[in-house]
Protein backbone atom coordinates (compact mmCIF):
# COMPACT_ATOMS: atom_id res chain seq x y z
CA UNK A 1 0.00 0.00 0.00
CA UNK A 2 1.56 3.28 -0.97
CA UNK A 3 2.85 5.27 1.85
CA UNK A 4 1.94 8.87 0.15
CA UNK A 5 -1.23 9.98 -2.23
CA UNK A 6 0.21 12.67 -4.93
CA UNK A 7 -2.70 14.38 -6.71
CA UNK A 8 -2.01 16.20 -10.16
CA UNK A 9 -4.30 18.90 -11.21
CA UNK A 10 -3.40 19.17 -15.21
CA UNK A 11 -5.41 19.69 -17.98
CA UNK A 12 -2.83 18.62 -20.35
CA UNK A 13 -2.56 15.14 -21.29
CA UNK A 14 1.10 15.25 -22.04
CA UNK A 15 2.39 16.76 -18.76
CA UNK A 16 0.02 14.30 -16.89
CA UNK A 17 1.48 11.53 -18.80
CA UNK A 18 5.00 12.74 -18.11
CA UNK A 19 4.46 13.54 -14.22
CA UNK A 20 2.31 10.27 -14.42
CA UNK A 21 6.16 8.49 -15.85
CA UNK A 22 8.00 10.21 -13.13
CA UNK A 23 6.17 9.02 -10.18
CA UNK A 24 5.91 5.63 -11.19
CA UNK A 25 9.51 5.13 -10.27
CA UNK A 26 8.46 5.46 -7.10
CA UNK A 27 6.27 2.28 -5.36
CA UNK A 28 5.58 4.33 -2.08
CA UNK A 29 3.11 7.06 -4.25
CA UNK A 30 0.02 6.69 -5.19
CA UNK A 31 -0.95 9.68 -8.02
CA UNK A 32 -4.45 10.53 -9.13
CA UNK A 33 -5.26 13.10 -11.59
CA UNK A 34 -7.77 15.83 -12.30
CA UNK A 35 -8.43 17.85 -15.57
CA UNK A 36 -9.91 21.20 -13.95
CA UNK A 37 -10.03 23.27 -10.92
CA UNK A 38 -13.48 21.75 -9.90
CA UNK A 39 -12.72 17.92 -10.24
CA UNK A 40 -9.45 18.70 -8.65
CA UNK A 41 -11.04 20.65 -5.61
CA UNK A 42 -13.90 17.53 -5.17
CA UNK A 43 -10.66 14.97 -5.39
CA UNK A 44 -8.68 16.61 -2.60
CA UNK A 45 -11.53 16.81 -0.05
CA UNK A 46 -12.66 13.00 -0.75
CA UNK A 47 -9.25 11.73 -1.05
CA UNK A 48 -6.87 13.83 1.09
CA UNK A 49 -3.77 13.83 -0.82
CA UNK A 50 -0.69 14.49 1.07
CA UNK A 51 0.92 17.11 -1.34
CA UNK A 52 -0.85 18.10 -4.85
CA UNK A 53 0.96 19.51 -7.79
CA UNK A 54 -1.29 21.99 -9.86
CA UNK A 55 -1.07 23.78 -13.07
CA UNK A 56 -1.75 27.29 -12.67
CA UNK A 57 -4.14 27.27 -16.03
CA UNK A 58 -6.84 25.45 -15.91
CA UNK A 59 -9.63 25.79 -17.88
CA UNK A 60 -12.47 26.63 -16.07
CA UNK A 61 -10.13 27.91 -12.30
CA UNK A 62 -6.87 29.36 -12.08
CA UNK A 63 -4.46 27.99 -9.61
CA UNK A 64 -4.81 30.71 -7.78
CA UNK A 65 -8.43 30.27 -7.26
CA UNK A 66 -7.88 26.31 -6.39
CA UNK A 67 -5.22 26.93 -4.01
CA UNK A 68 -7.38 29.78 -2.54
CA UNK A 69 -10.46 27.35 -2.19
CA UNK A 70 -8.38 24.78 -0.64
CA UNK A 71 -6.82 26.27 1.71
CA UNK A 72 -10.13 27.45 2.72
CA UNK A 73 -11.63 24.32 3.37
CA UNK A 74 -10.45 22.78 6.66
CA UNK A 75 -10.28 19.29 5.02
CA UNK A 76 -7.64 20.47 2.65
CA UNK A 77 -6.47 23.59 4.41
CA UNK A 78 -2.92 22.01 5.52
CA UNK A 79 -2.23 19.84 2.20
CA UNK A 80 0.89 21.82 0.32
CA UNK A 81 0.49 22.71 -3.25
CA UNK A 82 3.37 22.90 -5.50
CA UNK A 83 2.78 25.59 -8.29
CA UNK A 84 3.60 23.95 -12.24
CA UNK A 85 3.68 26.46 -15.12
CA UNK A 86 5.33 27.42 -18.05
CA UNK A 87 5.48 30.86 -16.68
CA UNK A 88 8.85 31.29 -15.33
CA UNK A 89 9.14 35.25 -14.79
CA UNK A 90 10.03 35.92 -11.25
CA UNK A 91 7.09 38.02 -10.49
CA UNK A 92 5.38 34.83 -11.60
CA UNK A 93 7.25 32.71 -9.06
CA UNK A 94 7.39 35.23 -6.48
CA UNK A 95 3.17 36.03 -7.01
CA UNK A 96 2.50 31.98 -6.30
CA UNK A 97 4.73 31.85 -3.06
CA UNK A 98 3.07 34.63 -1.45
CA UNK A 99 -0.17 33.27 -2.19
CA UNK A 100 0.77 30.51 -0.62
CA UNK A 101 2.10 27.88 -2.75
CA UNK A 102 4.61 25.62 -1.07
CA UNK A 103 7.02 25.58 -4.38
CA UNK A 104 6.69 26.67 -7.72
CA UNK A 105 8.10 24.32 -10.70
CA UNK A 106 8.24 25.05 -14.11
CA UNK A 107 7.70 23.45 -17.43
CA UNK A 108 8.86 21.51 -19.63
CA UNK A 109 9.47 19.20 -16.08
CA UNK A 110 13.63 19.08 -15.67
CA UNK A 111 13.37 15.53 -14.86
CA UNK A 112 15.97 15.42 -12.35
CA UNK A 113 14.83 18.41 -10.33
CA UNK A 114 10.91 17.16 -9.98
CA UNK A 115 12.73 13.92 -8.61
CA UNK A 116 14.50 15.94 -6.15
CA UNK A 117 11.96 17.98 -5.19
CA UNK A 118 9.63 14.94 -4.67
CA UNK A 119 12.15 13.38 -2.34
CA UNK A 120 11.64 16.50 -0.61
CA UNK A 121 8.07 16.83 0.00
CA UNK A 122 8.05 12.80 -0.38
CA UNK A 123 10.74 11.05 1.49
CA UNK A 124 11.23 7.33 0.12
CA UNK A 125 8.85 5.29 2.50
CA UNK A 126 8.53 1.60 1.68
Amino acid sequence: MPAYRLLYIEDNPVNALVVEELVSRRADIELRGAEDGQSGLALARDWRPHLVLLDMQLPDLDGFQVRQALAEHPDTAAIPCIALSANAMPEDIKSALAAGFADYWTKPIDFQAFQKGLAERLPHRG
